[in-house]
C-alpha cells in the first residue's frame, strides 16, 4: 500500500512532462513551407478563374442583350430605329427587362453595361453592342445585321450575327462605335470597332 502514492506521483509527473511537449522549429518551418507552396499554386489559379468569369459574364450579358434587341426589333415592325433612345412609342431596350444597363454610343464600363449603336439603312437594320470585361480588359462585341448592306459595317455586309473581341483594350475605347467608326473595320483603339469578326460565336484565345 505504501507504493501506491509513489506510483500515482510518478504517473502525474510523466503526464505533466508529456503535456509540455510542442512542435520543434523545424516542424513549424515545414508546415509554413507547405502552406506557402499551396498558396503559390492556388492564387494564380484563382486569378485565372476570376478573369475567365469576367469574360464569360460580358459574353453572356451581350447574348442576353441580343435577345432583348430581337424582341425590340419584332415589336417595332422590323426596325432597330429608336432602340437606344428612351421615350419611343415602342419601348426602348431598357424597357425590356433584361437586367442590364445601356448607353447609346458611349463606352461600356463593365460587363453589365452594354454600349449600343445603330447603322445601315438609316440606322434601322444594324445593331452593334459592346461589353467591357474589367478582369481581362477585353472588349467583347456583337454585330447584328438584319438585311444586306450596301457598304461594309465593321468589314461585313451580309445579314447575320457577328462576334468579336479587342484584347487588352481600355474601357474608354470599348464602345459599339460612332457613326464614322461604325462603318469601318477598326482595331479597337480609338475607333471602338473589333479587329475581326466571326459568325460561330465569340473568339477564343
Amino acid at each position: 500500500m505504501t507504493n501506491v502514492p509513489e506510483r500515482l506521483r510518478a504517473r502525474r509527473l510523466r503526464f505533466g512532462e508529456a503535456g509540455e511537449e510542442g512542435f520543434t522549429l523545424i516542424e513549424l518551418l515545414v508546415v509554413l513551407l507547405i502552406i506557402g507552396i499551396l498558396l503559390a499554386i492556388a492564387i494564380p489559379t484563382f486569378l485565372s478563374v476570376t478573369k475567365t468569369a469576367n469574360n464569360t459574364a460580358a459574353q453572356a450579358n451581350l447574348q442576353t442583350a441580343l435577345t432583348g434587341a430581337d424582341t425590340f426589333y419584332t415589336n417595332a415592325n422590323q426596325t432597330y430605329s429608336g432602340i437606344d433612345l428612351p421615350g419611343q412609342s415602342v419601348s426602348d431596350l431598357t424597357g425590356i427587362d433584361v437586367g442590364l444597363s445601356f448607353v447609346s454610343g458611349g463606352p461600356s464600363t463593365g460587363p453589365n453595361v452594354i454600349s449600343l449603336s445603330t447603322a445601315g439603312n438609316g440606322g434601322n437594320g444594324v445593331l452593334g453592342m459592346a461589353a467591357f470585361s474589367k478582369g481581362t480588359t477585353d472588349c467583347w462585341f456583337i454585330l447584328d445585321i438584319k438585311s444586306l448592306q450596301t457598304s461594309a459595317i465593321w468589314g461585313v455586309k451580309l445579314p447575320g450575327t457577328y462576334y468579336g473581341v479587342v484584347k487588352a483594350d481600355t474601357s474608354a475605347n470599348c464602345k459599339s462605335g460612332t457613326s464614322s467608326a461604325f462603318t469601318a473595320q477598326g482595331t479597337g483603339t480609338g475607333s471602338g470597332a473589333p479587329a475581326a469578326l466571326q459568325t460561330s460565336g465569340f473568339p477564343t484565345g
